[in-house]
């Protein structure tokens, strides 16, 4: 740890790379919303935001059970002062996961040390999937943020202030994930009360019993909303039956349902899953990670007195998740500030000359010119003519090398080299990504693009869609975007023709039914999130997009 204390220049390095790891993050605020999950949240915040009803959550025009509130209010109040676009949906998310970053500092530096927050922060700001989530918006930012500040109050915060205002962090992150968020919460601090001998004073302690009843209090807004949509209204079809109680999906469907598959939502789930998806996940430091966390476990075997809940919670968070039944990459981001604390302490610990120290260099090197080649790569297969990101791959590239050939002179030493150049390449590539390749992919989202012809052609004029939807189209539409079925539309088109944006297979069963079809025009599409390396090809490009057309239809 005093090779970073020491270093006259460590700070300045440090608050270079920060504002290097934050700006590329803001740099995602300029691309567009990703579909599927991101532009329907995007949609369903933006109804609630032009209707003032901030009870009921619909999507494609009926109602909609599975997230919580407390993000769409967060997003519908960001429309409502910047108005409804891409950077307003995302600012929300941003400034939750600038909040994580915020508390993953002041957790380590309570906890541990300066030098100890610095190196976390670092590893927090350029962990590769919240960079990813920060471009992909969907729950995990703010859930990210909530969860680092309620467990900073209720560990690190001394009296009964602590105790509420850790309260509403994880009231805020229930409503936004649901009620499993706080098991892993409960199972860190059992962990950390039991390993130091505290279990009986703690239990036995008012504050924690007056911190889990005001959580309680502080979900009711939820809970009511959920009443007067659902419980209020068991005439409503939701997941194709009557009787749906938005209350119980709450507690037990959309989380334990989906843990023991039970619910109407349904996966499969891989005991190996985040095992593997954490090595790409927590890039470029997962290497790292998984080496602080077997010491943690080394230490736990031994029952080491000290601190034990950021541990606690993270273990049993994987532990949670690998044992459930329905997994996606994302999950694990919620507990990566507390990674970031975990591998930034243990790093800190290694000495220079040490041989875990000099392999561990090697290690990162390795990882950080692999990131940089990735660079150069998606260049040479998007880019081969357009030589403005080369300049910026070799200039970054540049900089690398020379703080890794040069480190002494700069008075970086060994630990600090580690810990800059792998900060310094991870910023390389995001930069790029959200910079350059975002950006280009995204131009296939074919209802983007329709919804930017209708706002300048047609503008006003409604426009029905018909499965496969596209909830760019309805969130970038400024007139009504309106889902129904081909024999209902049909029997619309009867009346008045109507604008219909739809795919090549529903454009063929209109002209099977004998309806009039006019192509006002196409627009070429692919499903970004499902990226393969042929679509980044452009020779190649061609034969894996596919088409959505606006059609004028008539029916007699």
């Amino acid at each position: 740890m005093q090779q970073l204390t020491s270093s006259p220049l460590w700070r300045n390095w440090f608050i270079a790379l920060a504002a290097g790891g934050v700006l590329v993050n803001l740099l995602g605020l300029h691309s567009s919303i990703l579909e599927p999950d991101g532009a329907l949240y995007a949609g369903i915040a933006k109804r609630m935001a032009e209707s003032g009803d901030w009870i009921n959550l619909y999507a494609h025009n009926r109602d909609w059970l599975d997230k919580p509130h407390f993000p769409f209010w967060m997003t519908a109040a960001s429309y409502s002062v910047f108005g409804i676009n891409a950077i307003a949906y995302k600012l929300p998310a941003l400034f939750f996961w600038a909040m994580g970053g915020w508390y993953t500092y002041r957790l380590a530096r309570r906890l541990y040390s300066e030098p100890v927050a610095q190196v976390a922060l670092l590893i927090y700001l350029t962990a590769l999937h919240l960079v990813i989530s920060n471009n992909d918006v969907r729950a995990e930012p703010y859930l990210t943020g909530l969860f680092a500040g309620a467990v900073y109050h209720w560990r690190c915060s001394k009296g009964w202030h602590g105790w509420w205002i850790g309260a509403l962090f994880m009231a805020a992150a229930i409503m936004t994930k649901g009620i499993f968020i706080l098991i892993p919460v409960v199972a860190g601090f059992l962990l950390h009360w039991w390993i130091n001998g505290q279990l009986k004073e703690a239990l036995t302690n008012p504050g924690w019993w007056f911190a889990l009843g005001l959580t309680g209090l502080f979900i009711l807004p939820e809970l009511i909303c959920l009443y007067l949509q659902f419980d209020r209204h068991p005439e409503k079809l939701v997941f194709g039956r009557t009787g749906v109680s938005g209350i119980r999906f709450f507690f037990w469907d959309s989380q334990f349902g989906r843990f023991l598959n039970t619910g109407p939502i349904k996966g499969k789930g891989d005991p190996f899953f985040f095992l593997h998806t954490l090595l790409w996940a927590f890039l470029p430091w997962s290497i790292l990670l998984y080496s602080s966390l077997a010491d943690r476990l080394r230490a736990l075997f031994r029952r080491e007195k000290g601190e034990w809940v950021l541990t606690g919670i993270s273990l049993s968070c994987f532990l949670l998740f690998s044992a459930s039944r329905f997994q996606l990459p994302h999950y694990m981001n919620i507990v990566f500030p507390f990674f970031a604390i975990l591998t930034a302490n243990w790093l800190c610990q290694l000495k220079t000359g040490e041989k875990w120290l000099n392999r561990f260099s090697r290690v990162q090197m390795g990882i950080s010119l692999l990131l940089l080649a990735g660079c150069v790569g998606l260049w040479a297969l998007m880019y081969a003519t357009n030589f403005r990101p080369l300049v910026y791959l070799l200039a970054m590239t540049a900089g690398w090398i020379l703080l890794w050939t040069r480190s002494a002179k700069f008075g970086v030493g060994q630990l600090q080299r580690l810990i800059l150049s792998t900060s310094l390449a991870a910023c390389t590539l995001y930069g790029f990504l959200n910079i350059y390749f975002y950006p280009a992919i995204l131009r296939y989202q074919s209802g983007e693009q329709a919804a930017g012809w209708l706002n300048q052609h047609r503008k006003g004029e409604a426009i029905y869609t018909i499965n496969p939807y596209s909830y760019s189209l309805d969130f970038y539409s400024a007139a009504p975007v309106l889902y129904t079925e081909r024999a209902n539309l049909l029997a619309i088109a009867k009346k008045k023709p109507v604008l219909l944006y739809t795919s090549r297979q529903q454009m063929d069963s209109l002209l099977s039914e004998k309806a009039a079809v006019d192509v006002i025009d196409s627009f070429a599409h692919y499903p970004i999130s499902k990226l393969k390396i042929g679509f980044l090809l452009p020779h190649k490009r061609p034969r894996y997009l596919d088409y959505r057309y606006l059609l004028e239809v008539r029916s007699e």
